[in-house]
Parts: structure tokens; sequence; C-alpha cells
């Protein structure tokens, strides 16, 4: 049987949950019925990249240096005529539009966008997306509430959306959360309570927020994963409001369960979010969550059961959820345990992969392809 191509289009191949999520999927997928190539508008030379490549996944850069370089969407024409694939998926806001046009220009039969977000963009870009909507076959959200939203506010039909949530790898736990071994491994202190994140250092994360909770909690210490523009804006409020030597600041870190390994609790203090990556791989390391209960994550933390849920902006709120689950060891394993059995059940790799190739063979069925 002749395989089906599908040519994957992203913004960028940097470090990012869409981008993790990319990844995720092209590793599981059937190679043997899909034939797969990954397009971006820049970033080719970036780590996930090289993921896709050690996968001989064909990458391919379109080169857009600047804003407005519009040849690169020359380029992406130019390659949807020059490969002509069966299915067309593209992933956030700038691959969509123009994957979305181009794509029916270039002949492709079967298009799928993917939504991710909600309530960060400007009304010109509900607009816009609203406009082209009509050229895609299924819209795929990463959770209900996005979902919801790009019916009810960005006004995509309600028939072209489908839910298909984040998909994590759930490892063999060798060690459980709160590991000595793992903490004297990365030189983090051994007896106090670990508190931990994994975040890009942006705005949207309100880290600022869980620095101010954990002012109140004053046994506890706290481990921050990722950067971003705010480091250096948090690292100065760290030491403002008197928490240096409590808070740790290792940077990115290419694999993250070692860092989970040394948590108790991990901790989500957004302002929004679609799916959190890292909060699913935090359950799937059987870590205990408090979380601002925004976006997609009331789908994934069962309040009361996998942890706990705050409302956002709330550094009392969430300072007490924390001290709940920091005087409670019990209570942690429980809710660790629960949690990585719901990734296990609703938000492993593989359902994301099975619902995605799922989506495929129903459109292309549909098409009599």
């Amino acid at each position: 049987m002749e395989r089906i191509t599908v040519l994957h289009f992203i913004t960028e191949l940097n470090v990012g949950g869409a981008e993790r999520a990319l990844a995720r999927l092209l590793a599981r997928m059937d190679q043997d019925r899909f034939a797969l190539t990954v397009a971006c508008l820049y970033g080719g030379d970036g780590p996930i990249a090289d993921e896709v490549r050690a996968l001989d996944i064909p990458v391919l850069d379109l080169g857009m240096t600047a804003k407005w370089r519009w040849d690169a969407l020359w380029r992406l024409y130019r390659l949807l005529r020059r490969k002509r694939p069966t299915i067309l998926h593209t992933w956030m806001f700038h691959a969509n539009m123009p994957g979305r046009v181009l794509g029916r220009l270039a002949g492709v039969p079967i298009i799928i966008s993917g939504e991710r977000t909600m309530g960060m963009e400007s009304r010109w870009r509900y607009r816009l997306n609203r406009l082209t909507a009509p050229t895609t076959d299924r819209v795929t959200c990463v959770s209900q509430q996005v979902a919801d939203f790009v019916v009810n506010h960005v006004g995509i039909p309600q028939d072209k959306v489908i839910v298909i949530p984040n998909g994590v790898e759930v490892p063999d736990v060798e060690r459980s959360p709160g590991g000595r071994g793992a903490r004297t491994e990365l030189g983090l202190p051994i007896d106090q309570v670990m508190v931990g994140t994994v975040a890009r250092l942006d705005p949207v994360k309100r880290l600022d927020v869980l620095f101010q909770a954990l002012r109140s909690l004053p046994d506890v210490y706290a481990v921050i994963i990722g950067d971003g523009p705010e480091r250096a804006r948090l690292m100065a409020l760290s030491d403002r409001i008197e928490l240096t030597g409590r808070i740790h600041f290792p940077g990115q870190q290419e694999d993250v369960w070692p860092w989970l390994a040394a948590m108790d609790v991990f901790a989500l203090s957004s302002d929004w979010e679609g799916m959190s990556n890292a909060l699913l791989e935090a359950m799937a390391a059987g870590l205990p969550v408090v979380a601002t209960a925004v976006g997609g994550t009331p789908d994934v933390v069962v309040d009361g059961v996998t942890g706990l849920l705050v409302p956002p902006r709330d550094p009392s709120a969430l300072a007490k959820a924390l001290a709940t689950l920091v005087r409670d060891p019990d209570l942690r394993r429980r809710m660790g345990q629960a949690g990585r059995e719901r990734v296990l059940q609703h938000f492993s790799v593989e359902r994301m992969v099975e619902r995605t190739q799922d989506l495929y063979e129903q459109l292309l069925s549909a098409k009599g392809l």
C-alpha cells in the first residue's frame, strides 16, 4: 500500500509546548502508513528540529528571518506544489493562517490546523482565523476549554472542531518524588520540602505569584526549571522579597525527569494554559500538583484527587494549597499516584498518536482517498 504523504507545518522548532508535542507525535506515528515531512517558518536548526531529523524525518526551514519575509510563504507554496501532500497539518497561528490558504491554492486535499491557546490573541487575529476557517477540514484543540473558546469567541464552526489533548511519555518511576538521591545528584537541599515548576520564564506564567506564596512558607524551598525573558526580573524579585537561597534557578534542562524526581510538589501559577505539557509530565512522574484553574488545566487536574486547583493571581490561595500538601506526606503520595494513573489513562503520548491517526483515517475515508 502506498504511504500517505503528510506535511507538518509549524512556526518554529525551538523548545516550546507545541514543538515538543509535535516531536512526540512524530516519534510514535506509523511511518509504514504515513510518509512524514516537517516544514517551519524559521528555527530549523533548533533542538526540536534535531530530534525530528534523528527520526529520519526531513525538516525544511523556509527562512523567515524577519516578520514580513513574504518570500518564505512563496517557498511554502512551491513546497506544497512539489511534494503534493495528501494531508497538511499546521501548528500555531503563524503557520495556520498561511498554511490554510496556500494549502488550498496548492490543491492539498486535507488540511488540519491546531489551536493550543485561548485569550491571548488580538481581535484581528480572531477575525483572520474565522475568515480562513472554511479552508480547513478540522481544527484540533488541546482541551475542551480551548475548543469552546474557538467556537464561542473566535467563531470557528462547531463541526470543524475536535479535541485531541497533549500526550506525554510516562516513565517507569524508579525514584519516588522528593528523592534524596536525586537532590544529592543535583546539588539541592536534602531535608526541606521542595516545590518546583517547569516553564518558560514568561509573564503569563505569573511566577511572581508563586514567589509571593512561598514567602508565607518559610521552610519550603523551590526549584524553577526553564529560561526566558523574565529570568533576570524573577531572580531580582527573589532577592527583593528575601527568598535568596530558597529558590534555585538551574535554567533550561533537556532532561527534566531527574528534576521532577527531586520535587515534592509541582506548582503551576499561570494566567492561562491551553494544556500544559509540563503539568502532564509532573503528574506522569507521580507528583501532586497545585495549579491555577485556567484553560485546559481543569481537564487534567481533578481537584482534591490528583492535586489542588486555585484561582489565578491569588498568592494567598496558592500558599494555602501548597501548605496543605507540604504538611501531609501521605496526601502528596496519594495524589501523586492518582495523577500518574490519570495521565496513563487519558494523556499518554500513545493516546495522542492514536487520536491523531484516527482523525487522518476518518478524513481520508470521507474524501475517498
